[in-house]
């Protein structure tokens, strides 16, 4: 308010300044001129007056009524700190609490953390087991129970522990049965055939052909190329022709044994690997052999011959060397002349000789070709895997092995050939020198009692 009146009052002396500066003659009209507006100025004063009495009626207002709710608000800080308070102490007893109640939680679950565990493992090992058997045809591919235990991330509840239990046993039940079941199975012509299969738990599978190996990704049953040895026994008990305590054969490996067995090959697989040169072994050893035991029957039927001479030297007989050294002993024994009775001996000996030892070369010759034809055949062989590696390297130790194997196999029919011929030649050559010793003895006896007779 007074800085309006001295702005009133500036005013009202700058404009009477100037107005002295203008003209006298207008006096009259400024002195009404100030005068109205001294009125207004009054009338301003007092209208801001009023203004200004209102506004510090409502200031005071305001400030009581802020001022209770200053008060109210004190008020309220007060209750929420003693709340604060109390909460704060109560928080804190709950940490204690707690960590009291987790500490026991932990103790408490140590072992049901590891039964957690236990239970995950075994789980998926069941799977796998269950996944990988023959049984799968009887209890399906899958459990729930099993999947849901090997993936759960949580503590298994009673209900999945009893489901586990039961899997467990049902799986134990069935590997100790004795069963047939209607499967379909793929014979070794690659047809698909539905029939009856008698299976021993999961260890083995078998129907009227033989054994049967069970193929996890197409749940079928598939015929081995080859059977092992001890099919009959399998297809036996299948036809139920066998006893009741009949033994037979399982594979404990689910059939890892059975299809190592297949792939094994047998004498036959073993010489048709040996090729060509194989056959040619075996050819010259059956003619040699056969050849040989005939020589060595002949020999027998030769020797029996001389041991019946021998028992009657005076009646000499010509189906035997020793009657034909014995006849030319009488045609001759009159000559006064040894020396010329003694070749003449020498030569009916000499004449024998051919004859007894007849076929005893071409043995001695088989014995020894053979061999050489094995070394052939392994060396022809090796030079065949050699080219094999430089074709497709040695990144697979089978292809070396089985090359290898089937260069070997010509050696082994070479040996196997050349033993029994020197062992036929030995026998066929020992006897021939026995009939030649006795046709020597008996020519030296001769000479030897003809020179004590004297001559004539």
């Amino acid at each position: 308010m007074i800085k309006l009146i001295i702005a009133s009052l500036l005013l009202s002396t700058a404009v009477f300044s100037y107005s002295e500066d203008k003209a006298v003659d207008a006096q009259p009209d400024n002195i009404q001129y100030l005068s109205d507006l001294l009125g207004n100025i009054k009338a301003q004063g007092e209208k801001n007056a009023l203004t200004q009495k209102q506004r510090e009626i409502l200031f005071k207002q305001d400030y009581s009524a802020v001022k209770n709710q200053l008060s109210f608000a004190v008020s309220e800080l007060s209750e929420v700190k003693l709340k604060t308070k109390s909460l704060t102490n109560s928080f804190e007893g709950n940490e204690e609490d707690l960590a009291e109640l987790d500490e026991e939680l932990k103790k408490s679950l140590g072992n049901l953390g590891e039964m957690f565990g236990v239970v995950r493992q075994v789980a998926q090992d069941v799977s796998s087991i269950r996944e990988g058997s023959l049984l799968k045809v009887e209890l399906g591919d899958s459990s729930e129970v099993l999947n849901k235990l090997s993936e759960s991330k949580a503590l298994p509840s009673i209900a999945e522990l009893e489901g586990l239990w039961f899997e467990i046993q049902n799986q134990m039940t069935k590997q100790g049965e004795i069963k047939r079941i209607n499967s379909v199975y793929v014979d070794i012509d690659g047809v698909k055939n539905e029939g009856e299969i008698a299976h021993i738990g999961p260890f083995v599978a078998f129907n009227q052909n033989g054994y049967l190996n069970y193929d996890t990704e197409t749940g079928l049953f598939l015929e081995l190329g080859k059977q092992p040895s001890s099919a009959s026994s399998a297809i036996d008990f299948f036809n139920g022709s066998s006893d009741v305590f009949s033994e037979i054969y399982i594979d404990p490996t689910r059939g890892t044994l059975l299809s190592l067995s297949s792939q094994s090959p047998s004498y036959i697989d073993r010489i048709h690997q040996g090729g060509f040169i194989g056959y040619v072994i075996i050819v010259l050893a059956s003619l040699g052999i056969g050849f040989g035991l005939y020589l060595l029957v002949i020999k027998l039927m030769v020797a029996k011959q001389v041991n019946n001479q021998l028992k009657n030297l005076d009646s000499p007989k010509d189906d035997n060397p020793l009657g034909r050294v014995l006849a030319v002993y009488n045609a001759e024994r009159e000559l006064d002349d040894l020396e010329t009775l003694e070749m003449k001996l020498d030569e009916a000996v000499l004449k024998e000789l051919p004859e007894i030892e007849k076929g005893q070369s071409l043995i001695k010759l088989l014995a020894a070709v053979a061999p050489l034809l094995g070394l052939l055949g392994t060396v022809t062989g090796m030079i065949a895997t050699f080219q094999s590696i430089t074709l497709f390297g040695t990144g697979d130790p089978k292809l070396m092995a089985g090359g290898i194997s089937q260069a070997l196999i010509t050696t082994v029919l070479g040996l196997v050939a050349a033993i029994p011929l020197l062992f036929v030649h030995n026998i066929i050559s020992t006897r021939s020198k026995a009939l030649i010793q006795i046709l020597t003895q008996q020519s030296a006896g001769m000479i030897a009692e003809q020179a004590q007779k004297g001559p004539n």
